[in-house]
């Protein structure tokens, strides 16, 4: 695999965080690696707002647009060259409300345009990040997965894996930690399965 890793994190609670340490697990299986770590609770993300989204439409007209609207496009852009100079990609997120945190859409949304991470051709969608490796990480208080009733609130790791595949991305990688609500030995003994599948995960790549 690339010795180069882009890591997405999207937990904000430091030390705490479960998908965090999972993903510590994986890195420290990994060996020697260089990782560029993006926390999005700290980071300075540019808005998305109808300002922007009006000036969007006034750049491909060839309009006039205000320094300061055209300055978050730019802004925007280096985001998106960011994560497509990685071939491997690392994402961790808690579930909240059966979805991701804000923070981590809010960064989808900034990245996901034409130009940036794809290409609408006379064909169709051409996802502009094919042949990256993405692991995601998801943790989240309910099983899910394991409970089939459940299955279909799954806006989670679903949700990325469609945002990935619409992109360009066909080898993606998932680990589920849960459920992480519970009795502390209960909750540990997911933490600590997770764990070693992020080291079998690591080995596989």
């Amino acid at each position: 695999m690339s010795r180069r890793l882009f890591h997405i994190n999207a937990s904000p609670r430091g030390v705490r965080s479960r998908s965090d340490r999972v993903a510590q697990s994986f890195l420290e299986a990994l060996g020697k690696v260089e990782v560029e770590r993006l926390d999005l609770s700290s980071a300075k993300l540019p808005e998305f707002d109808g300002t922007v989204i009006e000036g969007r439409y006034a750049l491909l007209a060839g309009e006039a647009v205000a320094p300061e609207t055209v300055a978050r496009w730019e802004e925007m852009g280096r985001l998106a060259r960011q994560l497509l100079a990685h071939d491997t990609w690392l994402i961790t997120t808690p579930m909240w409300n059966f979805g991701v945190p804000y923070r981590l859409k809010h960064y989808i949304d900034l990245v996901t345009h034409p130009g940036m991470l794809f290409n609408v051709t006379e064909e169709g969608v051409e996802g502009l990040a094919a042949g990256r490796t993405v692991i995601v990480i998801g943790a989240g208080a309910l099983d899910v997965e394991g409970v089939p009733e459940l299955a279909v609130l799954d806006h989670q790791i679903a949700y990325l894996r469609h945002w990935l595949e619409f992109i360009g991305v066909n080898d993606i990688r998932t680990l589920r930690v849960a459920p992480t609500y519970g009795p502390e030995e209960a909750v540990e003994q997911v933490m600590q399965a997770a764990c070693n599948e992020a080291v079998k995960l690591a080995a596989m790549l």
